[in-house]
């Protein structure tokens, strides 16, 4: 499963981007961990309804994020308690953001592989509809030090609120794979998910080794592997060798079939180099694309 992203094992899966909260003002002081809401003129509020640990603070005017580690909403002010010392300059009554850019995916059914296809839909404006122009809603798939290179060094300082990129980071405290968006999102949008599934053990779909329609050169392949581990087991080592063959045999007719003609898509190129904002120019190899005619 791991040599190809195979079609026969992408799974669907969403998750719904949290709308940002900016209702009132925060009061903050320089050197505390604690935020309450307040209105304009100051006075005890509750405009932090939504807010949950994990989401991040960041006051208006100021260049620091600050991750929520707990929210107190039963009483009158609302307050949250910020990971981290304030160190900005006090004040009474300031604008500010509360917003999540951290997701995690729960599947129940299948452990979650790999990430491959992330988008969200969204309705082109009427200009755009009629000159066949559409924003592109993908989120591009990147590695977590490329969003920051992208971001600046500051994933929160956009605040367009329409995400582009997506990167994995590390598993929740469920196991659930987490992902960070960037631009943060300010509103709702259900992200539609495509990955590759991981199975662990075949006792979880009885006798269908996959969880899904594979082809049957899959299952020659895991029937060949199962043949030469039985052999290994017996010592029968030449045995062992010719039914290792006949799996590979196996595997590259499931890779065949997965870049069969029929599949009208162009390879892509990877130079396997980091990426330093640098590009790297390609041109086709092929003499009637390269050479100049007359």
């Amino acid at each position: 499963m791991d040599r190809l992203d195979y079609d026969w094992l992408y799974k669907r899966t969403t998750l719904v981007t949290t709308a940002e909260i900016t209702t009132g003002s925060a009061a903050v002081t320089d050197g505390s961990t604690t935020v309450t809401s307040v209105d304009s003129s100051g006075d005890n509020a509750d405009s932090f309804t939504g807010a949950v640990a994990g989401m991040f603070f960041r006051a208006a005017g100021t260049q620091k994020s600050y991750k929520i580690s707990s929210v107190s909403l039963g009483s009158t002010p609302d307050t949250i308690t910020i990971e981290a010392n304030y160190i900005d300059a006090t004040s009474t009554a300031k604008g500010y953001r509360i917003f999540q850019d951290d997701y995690a995916i729960s599947d129940s059914d299948f452990d979650f592989g790999a990430l491959s296809i992330a988008s969200y839909g969204d309705s082109g404006t009427w200009s755009s509809g009629i000159s066949g122009l559409l924003e592109d809603n993908h989120l591009d798939l990147v590695t977590l030090p490329e969003l920051y290179r992208r971001s600046g060094g500051d994933p929160h300082r956009d605040t367009s609120g329409r995400p582009t990129l997506i990167a994995p980071v590390i598993a929740d405290s469920s196991d659930n794979p987490q992902f960070k968006l960037w631009p943060f999102p300010t509103e709702e949008f259900l992200v539609e998910l495509w990955y590759i599934a991981f199975f662990t053990e075949n006792t979880t779909f009885g006798t269908n080794m996959f969880g899904g329609d594979a082809p049957e050169s899959a299952y020659d392949y895991v029937e060949h592997k199962v043949v030469a581990a039985a052999h290994k087991w017996d010592e029968a080592f030449d045995q062992a060798s010719v039914a290792e063959q006949e799996a590979e045999i196996s595997m590259m007719n499931v890779i065949r079939r997965e870049n069969r003609e029929k599949i009208n898509v162009g390879f892509s190129v990877e130079t396997y180099r980091r990426s330093y904002g640098v590009n790297y120019p390609a041109r086709s190899g092929r003499a009637f694309d390269t050479v100049r005619h007359r």
